[in-house]
């Protein structure tokens, strides 16, 4: 069994589109009714690649079904030619030896069906004229369509049969209309669609469960909405609150250092002062611009600037950690004149975040590197440890705010979990790209940041590719 969720178009205006599976009638009373319908019925069909079977009765015969098809539809004859369209009459399809036989009628549309999928096609498409029916067997024949309505809903197949009016009775009508899902027909010279009460309660239902979800997605959608202002605005309100002591501590602690006799007690904890201000400091400065970005209030002072000059302030504001940490450091970088449009304090506030992280994560005597890679218009800039690693799945989530490694991972070095969040929106910011690369836990990271190079750097490179050889 092979069902796609998709819709098909029927072709019929009153009707629209439909899924797989329908089945659906007509009611019609001259030839003119059946080939307003079946004409575009199948025309769609064959644009739609589905395998099209037409069983046609006195009412339209084979004859005019073909030449109304072959009028309207460009290469008609390659359609039949091909297999993807053939043409019928009642006595080949519903009563080979003048006997109606419903499971084999029911089990050939099904055969038809898998038969047209075998061969490309994306299902079947059909029709089939019951003018033929007589008076003594419509008990047998509706509850043949009975049966037809509860298995094509499985298959591939989209159906439309056709019924005389002037051979249908009040009750016939009811009957077609119980064990089809709507039916066409036309009053005042306009096809309109009628369904049983069942089917337009439950639409009816949908349309309200649809829009009571729509009321709780916006509500849910302004909830949330009004949650992250709210976090935004603390965020911002936090950070000025923590800032604001800061200055006085660090007064505080240089007086205490200017007085303090060297290797004295009192100038050691002046020194664990000072490290602890400075980390501190640069926490509350993370958390400042993430709630600066987050709210829309960071500009970015762009221009033409040496992608060397930025790592190299990066690494003057990290240089100092790495060396505590006995990590030895290799940088790779491009000559000066490689240039990328940037915020150059920004772009280092980046790289900086990279490189303390790698440098905190990793245990000491570790590895530590920073390598540029350029490719046509594009600087890759790749900042790798040999720490703690990254698990796989917390590969992307860890550029998320407040996210932050399992303890076991990062010991007790974790911070607030803001910094790759600020590195990654600044990134973006400046139109680029950021990934993490880890092969697990204890298996070291890396972190890469793409920029585009600056057009002035593009021209160089394109008049002269040696120009911009990489250098260590």
């Amino acid at each position: 069994m092979h069902i796609h969720t998709t819709h098909r178009t029927s072709g019929i205006d009153a009707v629209g589109s439909i899924p797989w599976g329908s089945h659906f009638c007509q009611f019609y009373r001259t030839e003119a009714d059946l080939a307003e319908t079946l004409v575009p019925f199948f025309q769609a069909g064959l644009d739609a690649n589905e395998s099209c079977l037409w069983v046609t009765s006195q009412s339209l015969d084979a004859g005019r079904a073909t030449a109304l098809l072959a009028q309207a539809i460009p290469g008609f004859d390659a359609y039949v030619a091909s297999g993807q369209m053939e043409i019928v009459s009642i006595s080949d399809w519903y009563k080979p030896g003048d006997k109606f036989d419903p499971d084999i009628v029911l089990n050939g549309w099904i055969e038809r069906e898998r038969r047209s999928r075998a061969l490309g096609f994306d299902g079947l498409r059909l029709t089939g004229d019951t003018i033929w029916v007589e008076r003594s067997g419509w008990a047998d024949f509706m509850d043949y369509e009975r049966k037809v309505n509860g298995a094509f809903r499985h298959y591939n197949l989209v159906a439309l049969c056709t019924y005389c009016m002037e051979t249908c009775s009040a009750e016939d009508v009811i009957d077609v209309c119980r064990h089809h899902e709507f039916a066409l027909t036309r009053r005042d010279g306009t096809w309109e669609v009628l369904e049983s009460s069942s089917l337009k309660l439950a639409k009816e239902e949908l349309v309200r469960l649809n829009a009571e979800l729509e009321d709780r997605v916006e509500s849910r959608t302004a909830a949330l909405n009004a949650a992250v202002r709210a976090r935004d605005e603390f965020l911002a309100m936090l950070g000025h609150e923590l800032r604001n002591p800061l200055a006085p501590i660090r007064s505080a602690a240089d007086v205490i250092r200017a007085l303090a006799p060297a290797d004295s007690p009192i100038a050691n904890s002046s020194a664990v002062l000072h490290r602890q201000v400075a980390h501190l400091t640069r926490l509350v400065d993370d958390l400042l611009d993430v709630a600066r970005i987050t709210q829309g209030h960071i500009q970015l002072a762009m221009r033409e600037t040496s992608l060397v000059d930025i790592i190299e302030t990066a690494l003057e504001q990290t240089r100092t950690l790495i060396d505590q940490r006995g990590h030895s450091l290799r940088v790779t970088l491009p000559p000066r004149n490689v240039q990328v449009m940037a915020d150059g304090t920004r772009l280092a506030q980046v790289f900086g975040n990279l490189l303390h992280n790698a440098a905190k994560y990793t245990p000491n005597g570790g590895a530590v590197s920073i390598a540029v890679h350029i490719d046509d218009a594009m600087a890759t800039i790749t900042v790798t440890d040999t720490g703690a690693g990254i698990p796989r799945d917390m590969l992307n989530s860890i550029f998320e705010l407040f996210t932050q490694l399992p303890r076991s991972l990062d010991r007790s070095d974790g911070g607030l979990g803001i910094g790759l969040t600020l590195a990654r929106r600044l990134v973006e910011l400046h139109g680029g790209t950021i990934a993490a690369h880890s092969d697990g836990p204890g298996l070291g990271s890396s972190f890469s940041v793409g920029l585009m190079l600056a057009q002035s750097t593009v021209a160089c490179k394109a008049h002269d590719p040696d120009e911009l050889t990489r250098r260590n």
